[in-house]
């Protein structure tokens, strides 16, 4: 089995079979882990257009050295600073962070949180509109699209996109007490446009679904934290999961698997989303509750990926306690398993923890 693609164990792994070695997959956000896989050291950063081809470029070349799958493809912000979107949302980019957040909100209460859900809906159904008049336009400029910015990672396998239900997008631009009070006093309106948003990315996957480009799709909604769930079940299985089966469903439809992305604990609604047809799960967070022993053991048809701790392990352990998790997680759940921190290897992480776990991960090579 040696020396097989990427593509190829990817696949296998998917069909739980067993591979040349075990596969990562990781969204790789770490300078020093750029610079350690791309054998080049990260310029100063500055907000300019050389800078940014740059610091992509390396890592590209990092994500194409250290992972068989990502869904990730660029450095992220290359200074901290603040903007207004079209919606008068003020947002927070972070360097080191890697990612953005909501400063504030242009709106104070419930009645302006209604009306802003409601000129959202509108815009996301015209937007529905416009990829169904058009599919194999929107298909076209997307695989354009995905190729050039997925160029850079080589021929490690990037996801074809992430689609969630709109339940993420909902919480994030209203705030979780906001989005829960709302749905409380007018749950009609919420559940509008949390069907507005499934609509839209089922329009998408219909669109764009291209098994040349992957082979999988990541499926979303952040439900829990530690030990215990967001929502209540009740909530969930009235309004995301039958919508999160239809996004799974579309996607089935040509031919796709679909990772399912929690954070949190989640084995109280475990059975639930076996329910919607999900195919692996991500991230499968330890330090929640998780355990990758047991989910393989009640739920084998899943593929597994993440399961090494990012939030203790790889940014406080050593390179010794690392190594002997990441053999564990092997024997515990090898083959269907791609291993990967929970969720993303960061600049909270450290640099020789990430080696580490690639180091084994090329230590198990089986001929």
């Amino acid at each position: 089995m040696v020396g097989m693609t990427k593509r190829e164990r990817v696949e296998r792994t998917m069909a739980l079979q067993e591979t040349d070695r075990v596969p990562l997959y990781d969204l790789l956000f770490n300078d020093g882990a750029i610079e350690h896989f791309s054998g080049e050291q990260l310029p100063a950063l500055v907000d300019d257009a050389v800078t940014r081809n740059t610091v992509d470029r390396m890592t590209g070349m990092a994500i194409n050295h250290f992972l068989d799958m990502t869904r990730a493809w660029d450095f992220g912000p290359l200074v901290d600073r603040d903007f207004t979107d079209e919606d008068g949302f003020v947002h927070h980019e972070s360097v080191y962070e890697k990612t953005s957040w909501i400063k504030t909100r242009p709106f104070k209460d419930e009645a302006g949180a209604g009306e802003y859900l409601k000129k959202l809906t509108k815009r996301l159904y015209e937007q529905t509109h416009e990829v169904l008049r058009a599919p194999k336009k929107f298909g076209e400029d997307y695989k354009r699209y995905f190729i050039q910015n997925t160029s850079r990672l080589g021929d490690t396998i990037h996801l074809i996109t992430q689609h969630g239900t709109g339940l993420d997008d909902l919480h994030t631009s209203l705030g979780i007490e906001m989005f829960v009070y709302l749905y409380a006093s007018d749950p009609g309106l919420v559940a509008e446009a949390w069907e507005a948003y499934t609509a839209y990315n089922i329009a998408v996957c219909h669109a764009i679904a291209d098994l040349s480009l992957s082979p999988l799709v990541l499926t979303y909604g952040d439900i829990a934290y530690k030990n215990h769930l967001i929502y209540s079940p009740k909530l969930l299985r009235k309004e995301f999961f039958p919508r999160l089966k239809r996004i799974n469903d579309a996607w089935h439809e040509h031919g796709f698997k679909c990772l399912y992305h929690s954070d949190g604990y989640l084995m109280e609604v475990m059975d639930d989303l076996i329910a919607t047809g999900i195919d692996g799960l991500n991230p499968i967070e330890t330090v929640a509750g998780m355990s990758l022993k047991e989910v393989r053991a009640k739920y084998p048809q899943l593929f597994l990926a993440g399961g090494i701790d990012m939030s203790q392990l790889l940014s406080n352990g050593t390179v010794e306690e690392v190594k002997e998790v990441c053999r564990q997680a092997i024997r515990d759940v090898y083959p269907g398993f791609f291993m990967g921190s929970t969720t993303e290897a960061d600049n909270s992480c450290k640099t020789e923890n990430l080696v580490a776990m690639y180091d084994v991960a090329h230590e198990n090579i089986r001929h």
